[in-house]
């Protein structure tokens, strides 16, 4: 239980390192070996093979949407309980999870592999690329459900105040994948079935990891049989929180199966093959602003549940902070060395190179300031304000990019599929802003004034 207190009393920047770091290195691992995938089949396989990949990344979207919004939902709702040191609560909340994630996960298998081929072909597959996606998915959904309680488990120990643990299971998966990646394409020639075997693979070796710390009763959360019964009142809390990952990540999957149909369109195969190496880089890193974005939440959330909220406010203003200075690096690394980094995913003197190199620089150009949306959406999970945060996170991708992408594409073809994404971001970033600025005006009044050195948003 020292761990979860200390989230109350540490310096916030000892706390945001503590959490955020590992959180950062797992994640980093993580899309490494999505990334190794992706390079694996692009250039062992052929670029039709990275084209069907990507065809079935929307559709990927869509099952972590769920893992999201139960295991995203769950451990905020967690952290509140531990803030107001409602441990059986806790315990509760914990139990729920897991139950509602496996039901979840029930449903999701049952509807998706009753009508795999159609729903293929409505996220744009055909022909050698419908095979390759359908090889690739029926796999992944087998085994699903060791992703689903992952994440969900992982999540719950980095609330508990375990970051290295979640850090360490997300490594071991990682490098195990990476591994298997070699072993099931570079060397037996399985191609994309064997990637979707490594990625498996990996996710149930960590989650031993999760499962061991759990049955030997390590943990703070102390669980009963009446845990693991259905509470509709928790539900309704995890999905009221959870929501906004879950509307967010859907909005992914739509946005991409759109931009994908307009990218076969306007560029052909070669478009639809050069967002599969642009989305591979801008996961990469933009992971390490999820990471810092994943170790402010449970400091977040803690404290609002014990009512401290200066550190709430000083949390969220040295991640904005951390964040955008990372990103801003970023940018100008990818923009100056574009081409280097898409090479990774093709072949040399591919005619793909320059499409992908021009696709990359101007889908990236809002990454500097993109943290805020990432930052201010996961600010308001933290603090229960489900509706807030749901509606944010249907801005960018709902709201903004769809209209934006239908209206560009058809007036400057190609180059209005790429500019669609930073347009939308640069609006989602001000209308995030304003909600911020409103909610820290709004706490002001409610508090009767904040620490001016703890809570100075508008420098920022």
């Amino acid at each position: 239980m020292k761990q979860t207190k200390e989230l109350g009393v540490l310096p916030i920047g000892r706390l945001i390192a503590r959490f955020s770091v590992p959180a950062i290195i797992a994640m980093l691992v993580n899309a490494v070996y999505n990334v190794v995938d992706r390079i694996f089949i692009g250039k062992l396989v052929g670029e039709e093979a990275l084209a069907g990949l990507t065809v079935v990344f929307p559709m990927m979207m869509i099952i972590f949407a769920f893992a999201g919004l139960i295991g995203i939902g769950g451990s905020a709702l967690l952290s509140i309980r531990l803030g107001e040191k409602d441990y059986k609560g806790a315990s509760h909340v914990f139990g729920n999870t897991v139950v509602y994630g496996l039901l979840i996960t029930s449903i999701i298998l049952a509807t998706f592999f009753v009508n795999l081929d159609g729903l293929l072909a409505i996220f744009g597959a055909e022909g050698q690329v419908l095979h390759f996606a359908k090889d690739y998915m029926t796999i992944i959904l087998m085994g699903f459900i060791f992703q689903m309680i992952s994440f969900i488990l992982s999540n719950f120990v980095r609330t508990e105040g375990k970051p290295m643990l979640s850090m360490s299971a997300m490594i071991v998966s990682a490098v195990s994948n990476i591994i298997l990646d070699y072993i099931f394409i570079g060397i037996m020639g399985m191609g994309v079935q064997g990637a979707a075997l490594a990625t498996i693979a990996g996710q149930m070796i960590g989650l031993m990891i999760y499962l061991t710390y759990y049955l030997r009763g390590r943990s703070n959360i102390h669980l009963v049989k009446k845990d693991f019964i259905p509470d509709f009142k928790v539900l309704l809390s995890i999905l009221s929180i959870g929501f906004a990952s879950f509307i967010s990540t859907i909005g992914t999957s739509v946005a991409m199966t759109f931009i994908n149909r307009d990218l076969a369109i306007y560029g052909g195969t070669m478009a639809v093959t050069s967002m599969g190496a642009i989305n591979s880089l801008f996961t990469f890193f933009i992971m390490p602003i999820m990471g810092i974005t994943q170790g402010t939440q449970p400091i977040i959330g803690y404290n609002y549940g014990a009512k401290q909220i200066g550190r709430v406010y000083k949390t969220l203003k040295m991640g904005l902070i951390i964040c955008t200075a990372f990103s801003t690096v970023v940018f100008v690394v990818m923009e100056v060395w574009a081409s280097t980094f898409v090479m990774f995913f093709l072949e040399a003197g591919s005619e793909t190179i320059p499409m992908a190199a021009k696709g990359l620089r101007i889908f990236i150009a809002m990454l500097p300031i993109l943290s805020i949306t990432f930052m201010g959406t996961a600010f308001f999970q933290s603090t229960a304000k489900g509706m807030t945060s749901m509606m944010l996170g249907m801005l960018r991708q709902f709201i903004f990019l769809l209209p934006i992408l239908f209206v560009l594409s058809r007036i400057f073809g190609l180059d209005g599929v790429w500019w669609a994404t930073p347009i939308a971001d640069a609006l989602t970033v001000l209308v995030t802003s304003i909600f911020l600025l409103r909610k820290i005006k709004s706490d002001r009044m409610e508090y009767g004034g904040l620490d001016e050195k703890v809570l100075v948003m508008e420098e920022i």
